[in-house]
């Protein structure tokens, strides 16, 4: 998948250097201990349509080569349907093979939960 901003192209591609990225931006701390939540907060937000989430999710897949600035994405946003893109983002995720692991677990307690809430 890629993305097409003003002519400039970012390919989604959830490599380590992306994944740490949203790490840095979503973390918890315990004590001294610092956890990064990126792969976490990024499925949680995009379930919520968080337009926020898309902007920091394409300035991570930049990691390294920033070729698009975070006003460029911005402005690019405002005319982007934010549910499909949420919902392209949340599925290519979940063919990557980096993030893949994370997205099945998420979305197996999700339904375990959800079956729970129901009984």
């Amino acid at each position: 998948m890629n993305l097409e901003i003003n002519g400039k192209t970012i390919e989604v591609k959830f490599t380590i250097g992306a994944i740490r990225e949203l790490d840095k931006r979503y973390q918890i701390e315990n004590g001294a201990a610092k956890f990064g939540m990126g792969i976490s907060s990024a499925m949680i937000y995009l379930r919520q349509y968080n337009p926020v989430i898309l902007v920091d999710i394409m300035e991570a897949l930049q990691s390294g080569q920033l070729k698009i600035g975070k006003s460029e994405i911005e402005a690019w946003l405002m005319t982007q349907d934010v549910k499909k893109l949420s919902d392209d983002l949340l599925k290519e995720m979940g063919k990557q093979p980096l993030t893949k692991p994370m997205i099945d677990q998420f979305s197996k307690e999700a339904k375990k939960a959800e079956a729970q809430a129901t009984n």
